[in-house]
């Protein structure tokens, strides 16, 4: 056959395995956008969306609980068919259905059965590379000539792994020669960047590192000679390592030049978490590979914590490579290497010292000698033998490389002599890192690992990889380096670095490859390289394990690694604002007449994310004679039409939280058994945006930060201080998980933070340490996260791509001279983008990130400079919530010691005398700001109260402002309005009454009508769902409809006091189960229909908007659970509901009797603390 009927019959027998997934997978649309890391999600149903999400080392774990089953993990087929694609990545060469499935039944019998897995990899899908040999399948290598080579056994490491009970079920590409760090051969064409498809993705295990990066995989297997693990992880923002040569098993893979010793070829994996690549090493390791691969050395895999532990005293070493002094990387490479060096500069225990890199342009002429000792010879006659073109990178690493020629003996052993004296110059430039000798002749303060880059920049574009020398110069040195992802490229900070001078021509050549623009929205990644076989070290200092505070160095450089990937605690010095450079684009005010360019360029990405989830929710929730799921369908593209939600979670304390806690796992696909029948897990998905104000801010808040994770991850985690309510904000976090802290400590570390604002120059206020109290137990981070910022949410690759709704948080203004907040206050938001307001006063909005900046007049002055980090993430939460106000007004009914009473009466008193209020934002970001409007635009300073002062407290402000176009709103009311602290419309009332002042402060907002307090009493609108405005021809202008969803005693009296500072596990477990039963009525037990009725309130605007007949169930949820005008204005009896289901059984313990001593020590410390600013 000719080169070109081989390639058609590779591409058609992938093809031919795609055909045998079942069901069936959708067509892929030709018109793809850049970024198609989303196209497996629209393809998989939310429960495989979860699945292909997790990492590694849950799935092993969920299979051998019985959570999942092996079966279940058939959706990576799906997920790799969309890689499979050539119009996605194109980085599959066959899928496997057929055996994984048949494996997959197999292991799940095994476990039933035996009530064991086989292994520790039991049931675990594995990607592998495709010239790593499978029996009766191709081995090819990328060759087109080597096409009908057949495996004639599996290769060791993949019987190692089958063995520990994993499931084959994909093969994946490399390029031509394996000797590309892209990926493109004859066979398949190329492979491109699931992030970018414009760029590569890295080669030569660059479809591993595609599939990888797309969650087609969570674990895969390639290979490395000189940076092709390396290359595809980094480019495609995933974990790989490159182990030391001979610690992993080889036998069995095909490739040119086997037997050649001179560069040692490894195996290695890629993984979307760090734990599956120490779990890979872990499990291939303890089978002993040396005893049937006898050339292997017996070194068992030793990650313990104090195999690697430091002598106390000694701290950990980074050496940061900055650059070869050949090619210097591009800007967001650059920058990358100081975020995580600024982040760990501020952790205990780690030591940074420059790297000076010693001859790499030796280094790769002697390696690029040594990969082609024969002059290429079996490449070429591989090629050639096809008469298949030569793809450019081939050309360019064999025929254009100057250092490729064919060895004799004698001048192969002298380049091989070369070799070992650089390694051995190498080990002494690493030796002379030391700081001393220790009395046994061991030297002391060496370097441990080395930072640098993976390439010269992120993925480059096509045929443009052919700078090597990050990758290929640990290969020389047979040195482990691990590459974790850190951050992606963003055009408007990542600017190209004017007036550079080149070192030499290949440092030109890169120079004029960066265009920001070209590369947006492509991983950045580091790698840590450590010394020979000291693989287990690179992965501790590497690893995203919570370690207790006091293990080792390794663990705090871990969590603050980890941390960095995050990309949340980015300020610049911790709590303190920093100022510095601008960005080119210097942050301005803008007016609020739109919405922001940056939200409506994610709506696009998000309300498309949106369709898939609710056409899953809306086809669960039997809407009789209505095909839910086709509606959705026919609407997805129609942004206008489409069901826009909002949640809205209301503040007081931590009932708001704990009720708004049940709600949220109610509405998460991701909570077990969410998406049962009469259950509503998906709404959280469907939704645009999540307002929350004072307790609800903290749950919004606590989950964003916390990378958007889920209420029961938060309840069950045992590891860390978040959400144990147990351990009152007065008292400080208990000493378990990684904040260690004793009452003394934590006021200390609190005090040391603001004061160190305060020294900077910035004005402090009380919220200053209300914000960092809070923080202890909403992040899930060291010292409470002091560097978390609000802005750095917008940076999370999730929310960047649309995965999660948008966050909003509400305080109202207080204007100077203002003791009382009334219902006309400026309501302010906090988003990821912005600070600022919608109402007439102010009109504006800040860039959050440079919120502290000195703004005047709507422009930051050109011999300002940019400050950041003023947007402290536990700050941000305070404002929201200061509640020290509410302290002032009930402190003389309190049993606080008089000394502390009297001090702290006269510091909050003077707070209010000075005008100081209780968030203070200085400098104002508004400052003569529409002055003609603004009461605080003539005030150097901002003051933000809690936003619930206002009586709105159900955070709504933010969503019927009309730019937004919110359809529906589910409105969690936790308020203590009654003498009981149950809620009773007042949030509503407030809310409705704005939206109709004479003054002009609704601005054009619309909002349902809503009876008075005393009839939600007494016809029961506060202890059922209620919905407002359902019919929109009455308002007087476009308004969302309002579920309201009281908090209400199904299982348990939920009313606690919002100022009651602490709760055991089981009453904290109890409120959350009773917020999940208010908003599912108990999973549709006190109503059937519920659910029913729920996406009724969904499709309700939807429905007129698009003239469609509303479905006759609907009319009757309407007549069921809409208020129809009716009042009854009596004063009711002191309302005191009854619980309507079973009470469960709390344990008292001793939580309130903790009351007065830790609320007395939380005040004494306070006192103290603040005696020094007033």
């Amino acid at each position: 056959m000719t080169w070109q009927q081989v390639a058609e019959t590779a591409q058609k027998q992938r093809d031919d395995t795609i055909v045998q997934i079942e069901p069936p997978v959708p067509n892929v649309s030709s018109e793809l956008p850049l970024n198609v890391t989303l196209i497996p999600k629209a393809l998989l149903s939310p429960k495989e969306v979860k699945i292909t999400e997790c990492p590694a080392e849950e799935l092993v774990t969920s299979i051998a609980s019985g959570r999942l089953t092996s079966r279940g993990y058939a959706c990576f087929l799906k997920a790799s068919w969309s890689g499979a694609e050539i119009g996605t990545v194109n980085c599959v060469t066959e899928l496997l259905p057929e055996r994984a499935l048949a494996r997959a039944r197999d292991l799940d019998e095994y476990l039933a059965e035996h009530k064991k897995t086989i292994g520790p990899l039991h049931g675990l899908p594995i990607s592998v590379k495709e010239h790593i040999g499978m029996k009766g399948l191709g081995l090819n290598a990328g060759f087109v000539s080597w096409w009908d080579r057949i495996g004639d056994d599996d290769a060791h490491i993949l019987k190692i792994l089958w063995n520990a009970g994993c499931v084959f079920y994909v093969r994946t590409t490399q390029p031509q020669t394996l000797m590309h760090l892209e990926t493109s051969s004859t066979l398949y064409g190329v492979t491109v960047n699931p992030f970018n498809r414009n760029l590569t993705s890295g080669g030569s295990s660059g479809g591993e590192g595609a599939l990888v990066g797309l969650r087609g995989s969570c674990l895969g297997i390639g290979t490395d000679i000189g940076g092709s693990i390396r290359s595809p992880a980094a480019n495609c923002g995933v974990y790989g390592l490159r182990p030391t040569s001979y610690r992993l098993p080889t036998d069995g893979w095909t490739a040119t030049m086997l037997g050649s010793e001179h560069i040692i070829p490894v195996i290695g994996p890629l993984s979307t978490s760090l734990e599956g690549i120490k779990m890979f090493m872990k499990t291939t390791i303890a089978a002993k590979p040396w005893l049937v691969e006898s050339s292997l050395l017996p070194f068992p895999w030793k990650d313990d914590i104090s195999r690697w532990k430091k002598q106390s005293g000694k701290k950990l070493k980074i050496g940061i490579l900055w650059d070869d002094g050949i090619v210097r990387p591009h800007p967001p490479v650059i920058r990358a290497l100081k975020e995580v060096v600024e982040t760990l500069d501020r952790v205990e225990g780690v030591e940074f010292v420059d790297w000076k890199p010693y001859k790499h342009d030796l280094a790769w002429e002697i390696i690029a000698g040594l990969f082609f000792c024969d002059g290429a010879k079996q490449e070429t006659e591989a090629i050639d033998a096809s008469s298949e073109p030569w793809r450019p990178l081939s050309n360019f690493i064999i025929k254009d490389n100057p250092h490729v020629k064919h060895h004799d003996i004698q001048s192969l052993w002298d380049l091989t002599i070369r070799r070992e004296v650089y390694r051995r110059d190498y080990a002494k430039v690493w030796n002379d890192t030391a700081s001393g000798v220790g009395e046994s002749g061991e030297l002391e303060g060496v370097v441990d690992v080395i930072l640098c880059p993976v390439g010269p920049g992120a993925a480059p574009p096509f045929d443009h990889a052919r700078y090597w020398g990050y990758t290929s110069q640990w290969n020389l040195l047979d040195y482990p380096a691990l590459v974790f992802p850190v951050t992606k490229v963003d055009p408007s900070i990542d600017v190209v670095e004017e007036g550079y001078k080149p070192m030499n021509e290949q440092d030109e050549t890169n120079y004029k490859l960066y265009e920001p623009e070209r590369y947006r929205g492509a991983p950045v990644s580091l790698q840590l390289v450590g010394r020979r076989y000291n693989d287990e070290k690179v992965s501790i200092a590497t690893t995203s394990s919570i370690l207790p505070r006091d293990a080792s160095y390794e663990s705090d450089a871990a969590v603050a690694l980890a941390a960095v990937r995050r990309a949340l605690p980015n300020a610049p010095d911790g709590y303190t604002p920093k100022a510095g450079d601008c960005p080119s684009n210097r942050p301005v005010i803008r007016s609020a007449s739109s919405i922001s360019q940056n939200e409506t360029s994610w709506l696009e990405t998000r309300r498309n994310n949106t369709a898939g989830a609710m056409r899953d929710l809306l086809g669960r929730l039997n809407i009789s004679n209505f095909d839910a799921q086709t509606y959705i369908n026919s609407q997805a593209k129609n942004a206008s039409a489409l069901p826009n939600i909002g949640l809205a979670v209301s503040g007081g304390g931590y009932r708001a939280l704990m009720n708004g806690a049940g709600a949220l796992a109610a509405f998460d696909s991701r909570t077990t058994n969410s998406t049962s029948s009469g259950h509503l897990g998906g709404l959280l998905q469907a939704s645009t945006y999540l307002a929350g104000l004072s307790g609800g801010g903290w749950l919004v808040g606590s989950l964003f930060v916390n990378n958007f994770t889920t209420v029961p991850a938060l309840l069950q985690d045992n590891t860390s201080t978040v959400w144990e309510f147990g351990d009152s904000i007065f008292k400080g976090p208990a000493t378990n998980g990684i904040q260690i802290l004793g009452t003394t400590a934590y006021y200390n570390h609190i005090y040391d933070a603001v004061t160190a604002k305060a020294d900077a120059g910035f004005n402090t206020s009380i919220t200053d340490y209300w914000g960092r109290a809070l923080s202890y137990q909403l992040i899930n981070a060291t010292d409470g996260g002091p560097a978390y910022t609000w802005s750095s949410i917008a940076l999370e690759p999730d929310f960047k791509n649309g995965n999660m709704p948008m966050p909003i948080l509400v305080a109202d203004g207080r204007a100077p001279g203002q003791t009382l907040i009334s219902s006309n206050a400026t309501v302010y938001e906090f988003n990821p983008w912005e600070f600022g307001t919608w109402d007439p006063t102010t009109y504006g909005f800040v860039p959050m990130e440079y919120i502290g900046s000195n703004f005047s007049g709507g422009a930051l002055p050109s011999n300002e400079k940019c400050v950041r980090g003023f947007d402290n993430a536990g700050y941000v939460m305070g404002t929201s919530s200061s509640l020290f106000n509410q302290f002032l007004l009930q402190i003389n009914n309190t049993n606080i010691p008089s000394l502390f009473k009297d001090t702290l009466t006269k510091i909050l008193s003077q707070v209010g005398q000075d005008n100081n209020d209780i968030a203070t934002y200085s400098p104002n970001p508004f400052y003569h700001y529409h002055n003609e409007t603004s009461k605080n635009a003539q005030s150097e300073s901002l003051f933000l109260v809690d936003g619930g002062e206002d009586l709105q407290n159900i955070p709504l402000h933010p969503l019927i402002q009309p730019y937004r176009n919110v359809d529906v709103i589910f409105a969690i009311d936790s308020s203590a309005d009654t003498d009981y602290h149950w809620p009773n419309g007042t949030s509503l009332v407030a809310t409705y009454e704005r939206s109709i002042n004479a003054t002009g402060i609704e601005n054009g907002t619309a909002f349902p009508h809503v009876p008075d307090q005393n009839t939600f009493v007494n016809l029961g609108l506060n202890k059922r769902p209620t919905f407002f405005g359902c019919n929109s021809g009455n308002m007087s202008g476009p308004s969302p409809l309002i579920v309201y969803l009281p908090n209400s005693p199904y299982i348990y009296n939920s009313n606690v006091s919002t100022f009651d500072p602490s709760y055991n596990n089981t009453e904290r477990d109890a409120i959350v189960q009773n917020g999940y039963d208010v908003a599912t009525m108990a999973n549709g037990t006190t109503d059937s229909q519920w659910p029913t009725c729920v996406g009724c309130a969904i499709l309700s605007r939807s429905l007129e908007k698009t003239g469609t007949n509303v479905p006759d169930v609907c009319q009757q949820c309407f007549k069921k659970y809409c208020w129809d005008g009716t009042l009854n204005s009596t004063t009711p009896p002191p309302y005191q509901p009854k619980i309507s289901l079973t009470s469960v059984n709390v344990k008292s313990g001793a939580t309130r009797s903790l009351l007065l001593s830790s609320q007395t020590a939380f005040l004494g410390a306070l006192v103290a603390a603040l005696a020094i600013i007033f």
